[in-house]
């Protein structure tokens, strides 16, 4: 039997569940669709896992995006301090977005604060297709790209 996969989510542990919904809601139009707590005895039950300490458990919400792509967000009650993604690390270090215009996203999420790595580049010899990062409320690398033709 064929195996095929579909894309469903990305999982990020993060220090605020309701910055983050505020956040991709403003500017990117994820919507919360659901929110709970995964209590101590779900987190002690695999401890392979989490491998975490007795008695920790975690909020966790999940937003979606206009189209149908989750993140997954975790909020523990004992969080390690936060590393930037490395790119010649092995390992996840960014996610992409696509929006209607990287300029105009630039613009308005550079005038409500948010912190870029550079201004918004064009891709390739496409003068209409565009790249830029930037980081999201708890450092996190995130690129977006509105690639037109």
């Amino acid at each position: 039997m064929e195996s095929k996969s579909v894309f469903l989510h990305v999982g990020i542990t993060v220090t605020d569940i309701d910055k983050f919904v505020e956040f991709y809601g403003k500017h990117f139009g994820f919507e919360l669709k659901m929110r709970g707590t995964f209590p101590p005895e779900f987190i002690a039950g695999a401890p392979s896992l989490y491998r975490l300490k007795e008695g920790s458990y975690s909020d966790f919400a999940f937003l979606a995006s206009p189209n149908g792509i989750v993140l997954e967000l975790f909020q523990f009650n004992e969080l390690l301090p936060a590393e930037q993604p490395v790119w010649n690390r092995p390992g996840y270090h960014h996610l992409c977005l696509r929006v209607e215009s990287v300029p105009e996203a630039y613009k308005e999420m550079s005038a409500a604060g948010v912190e870029f790595y550079f201004e918004p580049k064009q891709m390739g010899p496409n003068p209409g297709a565009h790249w830029v990062f930037f980081k999201d409320p708890d450092g996190n690398m995130i690129e977006l790209q509105d690639l037109k033709t």
